[in-house]
């Protein structure tokens, strides 16, 4: 999606939406509000009209009970009787059928009804079996009045309800009428008016009376309310109705209404909403698209210098104007422009320099490359010299067997020419033998497993100092290096691995040895330093070889040899003397020896 779609798209979410979504939460809060408001109305208008009904229900039942208290009609003649129950019938128009009962349910007097239009007088016209079906539905007289449950007589478009009256003077007699229910329908009429619907149910939902829209009740939606002894309100999509029960009687005055009429309400309440979010909707895009123009073409022009960049043209420049940040970016990019054309010119000439350093750099690189293979094949040559101190070794423990057998052999045939001619050359002989013991056994001492790993010794310093050197006199003879050992503490004793170190001091004699020139002299000094408990062997050099290689090689030798002495608590370090070399042996004094 292009920038300029993104920011109107952007402003309309920001600007659009939030207002939309208050529109429909407004609805619908508005709607249910509404809807409240409607609901209580109708449970208003039908608690009304249950009261008014009631009241003129209970109207009637007293005129009737006062009526039947202000005669006594047990001691008054049939005349009399049929005179009251006449009176009776044209006091109320709601009373169609009058009956006088005697304490064992017979007639008292006849029934009083009109049987013709003639004798109707603004009552009903009642039939013989409408009369008989009042009978069957008047209940006992248990208390002064009784209430049977509202019907719908034969041939009548109202229902009515049956009430027994009992007399108040005690004689049982009683007085049933079917009171009509006609005369409520103008009440329910004023209460329907145009838009709605009035009825008067019983407990089962059948419909008694009814004026208004009478399609908008329906019993389904009656039930539910029907037993409730409070006036109540039900809203579905349709219709709000609204019930509430008589006083004191078994029937309910209900008031229905359309939904329709809430949504009409309701849509003259939203639509300036809807209006003010079409324009803000219109002003929104009008306004994304000038933000949009306004950002999309610096942007657009930077990109095709950008791409003139990428391609290798820095001639170009961009030209934005205003002072926003926009135009900010567009000189930077102009400056960084004009940056990179001057790195270009100073990048070819630094080109140059740096061709001719890698061709300087490639012929050190090579003349590096020839010195370490060389002091590769130094360290191979070393990494033999040690193979033969193994085999060297080993060498050393067969040779031991033998010479001391001849050593014995040369021993015995001495005692058995004592005295002879031959005894001086059996002596010599045998001195030799104890010569050769010597040397095997101080090779089997520093060419052997070292014994006692991580435990350290009292090491007579000159003993050990003359095995070494016993060792590497014939190497410095070949060499025409001549080694010398000296000192005023040659009875101090060092605390050290005596394996370890005399391997260690054989490894330095070595190396001292291939960095000696022919006809130096290496002296090795033993001096005592008590107070500092350390002994010293000073080992001065008097003239080196020129030879640079056999100064690495040298070199490589101290380096491990002082590996090993630094492991065996000792230290090696140079001396700066003003002719040839010197190094200094520092190891921990034990005690001087016996």
């Amino acid at each position: 999606m292009k920038l300029g779609a993104q920011i109107r798209l952007f402003v309309l979410l920001t600007s659009v939406v939030p207002l939309l979504v208050l529109a429909f939460t407004a609805s619908g809060v508005a709607r249910e509000e509404l809807a409240a408001v409607l609901s209580r109305e109708q449970v208003g208008t039908a608690a009304q009209l249950a009261s008014a009904l009631g009241a003129a229900l209970d109207e009637q039942e007293r005129v009737l009970a006062v009526q039947l208290g202000s005669f006594r009609l047990d001691v008054a003649p049939d005349e009399a009787r049929a005179g009251f129950l006449v009176s009776t019938w044209r006091l109320l128009p709601a009373v169609s059928i009058a009956i006088l009962k005697n304490a064992a349910g017979e007639d008292a007097t006849p029934p009083m009804f009109a049987s013709s239009e003639a004798e109707a007088q603004g009552h009903e016209v009642v039939t013989v079996q409408r009369l008989a079906q009042l009978r069957e539905e008047l209940p006992e007289p248990t208390s002064a009045i009784v209430r049977g449950e509202a019907y719908l007589p034969q041939g009548s478009p109202d229902a009515a309800v049956p009430v027994v009256f009992a007399s108040p003077w005690g004689d049982g007699l009683s007085l049933g009428v079917e009171l009509s229910l006609a005369p409520l329908r103008p009440a329910l009429e004023r209460a329907a008016g145009d838009d709605r619907a009035v009825v008067l149910v019983d407990l089962a939902g059948v419909v008694l009376l009814s004026a208004g829209k009478a399609p908008l009740v329906d019993p389904s939606r009656l039930a539910p309310l029907l037993r409730s002894p409070e006036a109540d309100a039900r809203v579905d999509d349709e219709v709000i109705v609204a019930t509430a029960r008589l006083p004191g009687r078994e029937l309910v005055a209900v008031v229905a209404a359309p939904a329709s009429g809430a949504d009409a309400v309701l849509l003259r309440t939203l639509q300036p909403t809807w209006y003010i979010g079409i324009i803000s909707l219109l002003a929104a895009g009008a306004a994304g698209t000038l933000l949009g123009r306004s950002i999309t073409q610096p942007v657009s022009r930077l990109r095709d210098a950008a791409q003139n960049v990428g391609e290798g043209r820095l001639e170009g420049r961009v030209a934005i104007e205003g002072s926003n940040e926009l135009a900010e970016l567009g000189a930077s990019f102009n400056q960084m422009t004009e940056r990179l054309e001057l790195n270009r010119y100073e990048i070819a000439a630094k080109n140059v320099e740096i061709e001719a350093f890698n061709r300087e750099l490639q012929q050190r690189v090579d003349a590096r490359t020839r010195e370490l293979r060389e002091a590769q094949a130094r360290l191979v040559a070393s990494s033999q010299l040690a193979a033969v101190a193994e085999m060297s070794g080993g060498l050393a423990h067969e040779l031991n067997n033998p010479l001391a057998g001849l050593l014995g052999i040369v021993q015995l045939v001495k005692m058995k020419r004592s005295g002879e001619p031959e005894a001086a050359l059996l002596e010599a002989a045998e001195a030799e033998a104890l010569r050769c013991k010597e040397i095997v056994a101080s090779l089997l001492r520093f060419t052997g497993p070292v014994s006692g790993a991580g435990e350290r010794s009292a090491v007579p310093l000159a003993a050990l100092l003359l095995d070494v050197v016993g060792l590497a006199s014939s190497s410095f003879k070949r060499r025409e290096v001549g080694l010398v050992l000296a000192g005023t503490e040659l009875r101090l004793a060092v605390r050290a691995h005596p394996e370890e170190l005399g391997r260690a001091l054989s490894q330095v004699l070595s190396a001292l040895r291939t960095a000696a020139a022919p006809g130096a002299t290496l002296s090795l000094t033993i001096q005592g330093r008590r107070e500092s408990g350390t002994a010293e062997l000073l080992l001065a050099l008097d003239r080196a070889h020129d030879n640079q290689d056999d100064w690495r090689a040298a070199a490589l030798g101290l380096w491990a040899a002082r590996r090993a002495l630094n492991d065996d608590g000792c230290g090696l370090e140079d001396v700066p003397t003003e002719a040839g070399r010197s190094w200094i042996l520092r190891m921990p004094l034990a005690e001087t020896a016996s």
